[in-house]
């Protein structure tokens, strides 16, 4: 089996017992008419099943998925909309208080990231996923009748608490239902969900800024309204999404049998399985897993840059609060565009991290342009190609480690989790460097972004060669059994079918 395996669309994977190949083999040698298509089918008609089958996940959850998700980043990003409209002058904020307040998020999202998708095996999505909606979208709505900066630092801890368990949900049960060659666009399209959300919010701000009533401020009507929507657009989840394909509603017993077979096929599990202690303790020791969430980190840190401080970074510049506004939107645009090409770059450079290398590449000319200059033209250019490189990373990095750790549902689960968990930590970073006596050439908070960008080429070049290593190993592994090693102490399952994707 050849050891670089991409997990682009047309990728096969083709995995087949070993006691299958010694049978196949035999009827090669006495003649029958039995062939191998018994045991492997044929490709083009695999294709054609397993597209048809995506497109009805696609058309049920991921659709869902990306709406819903493109309010929860609206409502955790409306506070950078709300202090261009007045937010700070309203509350008494001085001096670094804003930036505290986008902390206090992050802090209330941390604190329980790590066990939320324990919770959510043991509860359901279909359930658990639809009722955080709910909540935060209460939270956020709620940041609209405040009268002090105290209870908003408050509301920023019960927003993350309440958001916390969303994204890695939706990506463990992607991981369910997808399998590894289709998956990595997937989560790329779901994370189009990210400057889909900037690039409509941009513009409603300045909407709202035109409004003028006796009582409701600006900044009021933006948590009020993003707040309220993302409660009915949630209540529609209770319907819409699935726990795993063998308890779905909307998938046939034809579909159901051909998607688990072909996700056993391929070394990955279809998600009705019990969590392991043991697999969970090896997941969360594996530090191959952890090192590739560093690279999430990363393209977040650039992410978050674009989605709160971009307003703010076009203020500087000498843009009116409702010309900032609108022009926030513009990397954000290219940042959507990066993301849809996510998997063809994937496809073009022939792997997961050469085109991660890309992305972080492209966003670090930019912040190192962002750093250098004052021009406003080539400010504005480095801010497009930041939120291009960004979420273009955004777009391959957490597929990339969600794809290459499927070998148990503990693997998936973690590795959902573990890198939600580093993207979202970014917004220490994120939320703390861009001060505003740096303004405005905020150089602290560039210069930061540049070391992270630079770490995360090293960690996708690193992941490569690791990654080369274990499936040469693994290899070796199936090889020894395929000869008739009967008495070699490894057992034949699922991890000697696997073979890390990058």
């Amino acid at each position: 089996m050849d050891e670089k395996v991409v997990g682009s669309e047309t990728s096969k994977f083709e995995y087949i017992e070993v006691d299958e190949l010694r049978r196949s083999a035999d009827i090669v040698r006495s003649g029958t008419d039995e062939t191998l298509s018994n045991y492997v089918e044929d490709t083009s008609v695999v294709e054609k099943r397993l597209s048809r089958y995506c497109r009805k996940v696609d058309m049920r959850i991921l659709v869902y998925a990306i709406v819903l998700c493109v309010l929860n980043q609206s409502d955790r990003g409306s506070i950078g909309v709300a202090k261009v409209v007045g937010l700070e002058s309203d509350l008494g904020m001085t001096k670094n208080d804003f930036n505290i307040a986008t902390t206090l998020f992050t802090v209330g999202y941390l604190s329980l990231e790590v066990f939320s998708n324990f919770v959510l095996k043991r509860v359901g999505a279909s359930k658990l996923l639809p009722t955080l909606g709910i909540l935060w979208g209460c939270v956020c709505a709620l940041q609209g009748i405040i009268r002090t900066k105290a209870q908003l630092f408050v509301m920023r801890v019960l927003l993350g608490m309440s958001e916390c368990g969303f994204t890695a949900g939706i990506l463990l049960i992607m991981s369910f239902f997808y399998p590894k060659s289709r998956l990595t666009t997937r989560v790329g399209f779901f994370y189009l969900s990210s400057p889909l959300a900037n690039v409509f919010s941009g513009p409603l701000a300045s909407a709202l800024s035109h409004i003028h009533h006796a009582t409701i401020k600006r900044w009021q009507w933006v948590f009020i309204l993003e707040g309220v929507l993302t409660i009915v657009v949630s209540l529609f989840g209770y319907y819409i999404l699935q726990d795993h394909p063998e308890k779905c509603t909307f998938l046939n017993e034809d579909d159901k049998e051909f998607i688990i077979s072909y996700k056993k096929k391929e070394g990955s599990l279809g998600g009705s399985q019990q969590l392991s202690f043991s697999d969970t303790k090896h997941a969360l020791l594996d530090w191959q897993l952890w090192v590739m969430s560093f690279a999430s980190f990363a393209t977040c840190a650039a992410c978050g840059s674009v989605s709160v401080f971009a307003p703010e970074l076009i203020n500087e510049l000498g843009f009116t609060p409702a010309q900032s506004q609108a022009m926030s939107a513009l990397p954000s645009v290219f940042g959507a565009v990066a993301i849809l090409l996510a998997g063809h770059t994937v496809r073009l450079c022939g792997s997961h991290w050469l085109s991660g290398v890309l992305a972080l590449s492209i966003a670090l000319v930019g912040s190192i342009m962002m750093a250098v200059t004052l021009n406003v033209p080539a400010r504005i250019i480095g801010l497009c190609l930041v939120g291009t490189g960004g979420f273009s990373g955004l777009g391959i990095l957490p597929g990339w480690n969600i794809t290459a750790n499927s070998q148990s549902v503990a693997h998936s689960a973690v590795a959902s989790a573990v890198t939600v968990f580093m993207g979202s930590s970014s917004g220490f970073v994120s939320s703390n460097v861009f001060l505003n006596e740096d303004a405005p050439r905020f150089v602290i908070g560039h210069s930061v972004n540049i070391g992270l960008l630079i770490l995360g080429i090293v960690v996708c070049i690193v992941t490569r060669l690791s990654m080369g290593r274990r499936n040469r190993l693994l290899q070796a592994q199936e090889t020894q059994l395929a000869v008739g090693f009967a008495d070699s102490p490894i057992d034949i399952d699922s991890r000697h079918r696997f073979r890390f994707v990058y």
